[in-house]
């Protein structure tokens, strides 16, 4: 991946954790989801059983109906979800709700697969929304798509992984997923995700696989046939398409 590449393609999913704002930046007001008890019990829901679907506490969904709690936007999505309805239809019209940028999928992430490029060519770049809470700079910001089975466990394939470039100012830290670049000796590079974890003092890069032949590897070790291992994104969020 060159410096042009990173810098243009480096920039939204179900389980984000972002309290609904104002567009003026303020917290979102009590009472938001009005319209949620009323909606649950059409759908013939009980706060028990609709909590149960969503993996909650029967008191949270209680506190969303009382305006007492807000859900955050992956719970938003989850709760339009379990009741088979738009999220819209959940929020109060008269709450503004920020959208984020309009961004594009711009490459693939598959472990094992090199290319002389990762760049796909402009016209088959595939738009979605990302992350409104993200302070990076939209040429800082873009998505991958995931090929194959090296980190199934949290992005199945097809998965769109949103990412900010370290070129975005943003820290690849222990915990995080990142993009990982590799270029071997013919100047062929493959790019994955993985999970950046911290053992005993070290870095490593860990897949999260139900593959077994996808192992981890520490960061800075060289790898026969190998020229550089980098990290070039973190990863900031994933949208699963229909």
């Amino acid at each position: 991946m060159s410096a042009e590449y990173t810098e243009t393609v480096c920039y939204g999913n179900t389980s984000l954790a972002i309290p609904p704002i104002f567009l003026g930046g303020q917290n979102m007001p009590m009472g938001y989801l009005d319209r949620l008890a009323s909606i649950r019990k059409a759908k013939g829901f009980t706060q028990a059983t609709l909590a149960e679907r969503l993996g909650v506490e029967q008191p949270t969904v209680q506190r969303w109906e009382t305006g007492k709690r807000e859900p955050d936007l992956g719970q938003l999505i989850e709760l339009a979800k379990a009741l088979d309805v738009d999220p819209g239809s959940l929020i109060d019209e008269t709450v503004a709700v920020p959208i984020g940028p309009r961004l594009f999928v711009k490459g693939e992430v598959a472990a094992g697969v090199w290319r002389a490029a990762l760049e796909m060519p402009q016209d088959e770049w595939q738009s979605f929304t990302g992350r409104s809470d993200v302070t990076a700079a939209p040429e800082h910001r873009f998505g991958l798509r995931v090929v194959g089975d090296s980190m199934d466990v949290l992005y199945p394939p097809g998965t769109i992984v949103e990412c900010v470039s370290v070129f975005g100012h943003v820290e690849p830290e222990p915990g995080k997923r990142v993009v990982v670049v590799r270029t071997n000796e013919s100047g062929e590079v493959e790019a994955t995700v993985k999970e950046l974890v911290e053992q005993d003092g070290e870095l490593w890069l860990v897949p999260r696989s139900t593959n077994p032949a996808h192992s981890p590897y520490r960061v800075g070790e060289p790898e026969p046939g190998i020229r550089e291992i980098r990290i070039a994104a973190v990863v900031v969020s994933s949208v699963r398409p229909e």
